[in-house]
C-alpha cells in the first residue's frame, strides 16, 4: 500500500501529470507531507547566495557585503520569526499551541533564558514536525542569544542579523 500523497490537478478535459512535490503559498510539500523538500530548497538558495558572495568577496566592500546579506539571505530566514511569535502568543492559536515554555526546576544561569520543552520524538518523521524542530532550533539559538525576556520582533531580527554577520567570514 502506498502511503504517499500524490498531487494532481484536472481542469476541464486537461489532466496534468502527478507530482511528488508541490509549492503552495511559498512552502514546498513532498509526497510524505514533510518539510524536508522545503528545508533543502531553502538550504540550496542560501548556499548559492553565500557561494556567490564568497567567490566575489574581493569585489565588494564590507558595507556592500553586509547589504547583500541583508537583502538576499535574511529574507529567506524570515520564516524563523514564526517560532519567535508563537511563544509570546502573537501567532495564531494553532501555532502557539504547538510550543510549550519550559519551567526551570532549579535556578541556574541557563534556566533564566527562555527555553522550550522538546517533545519526545521516537521517529525521524516526528523529528520533522514543527513542534519538535521549533523547540530544538530555539533552544540551540538560545545558547548564543541568551534571551531572558521577550523583546520586540524587530529587535529579535536585529540580533539574528548581527549573529549571522558575525559568523560570516567574508571579510
Amino acid at each position: 500500500m502506498d502511503n504517499n500523497v500524490r498531487f494532481s490537478q484536472k481542469q476541464g478535459y486537461l489532466s496534468y501529470p502527478k507530482h511528488l512535490n508541490v509549492l503552495d503559498l511559498g512552502v514546498w510539500l513532498d509526497c510524505k507531507l514533510s518539510f524536508q523538500t522545503h528545508i533543502k530548497h531553502l538550504q540550496s538558495k542560501i548556499k548559492s547566495r553565500i557561494g556567490f558572495l564568497f567567490h566575489n568577496k574581493a569585489s565588494f566592500t564590507h558595507a556592500a557585503k553586509h547589504t547583500f546579506i541583508k537583502l538576499t539571505i535574511l529574507p529567506i530566514l524570515d520564516f524563523g520569526d514564526v517560532i519567535y511569535k508563537s511563544m509570546p502568543g502573537k501567532a495564531p492559536p494553532y501555532l502557539s499551541s504547538l510550543v510549550t515554555m519550559a519551567t526551570p526546576i532549579r535556578s541556574t544561569r541557563s534556566s533564566r533564558c527562555i527555553s522550550l520543552i522538546i517533545p519526545k520524538a521516537n521517529t525521524s518523521f516526528a523529528r520533522l514536525s514543527f513542534q519538535f524542530s521549533a523547540a530544538c532550533d530555539w533552544n540551540e539559538l538560545q545558547k548564543s542569544l541568551k534571551l531572558e525576556t521577550f523583546i520586540s520582533l524587530t529587535n529579535f531580527k536585529h540580533l539574528l542579523s548581527e549573529q549571522l554577520t558575525e559568523r560570516c567570514s567574508c571579510t
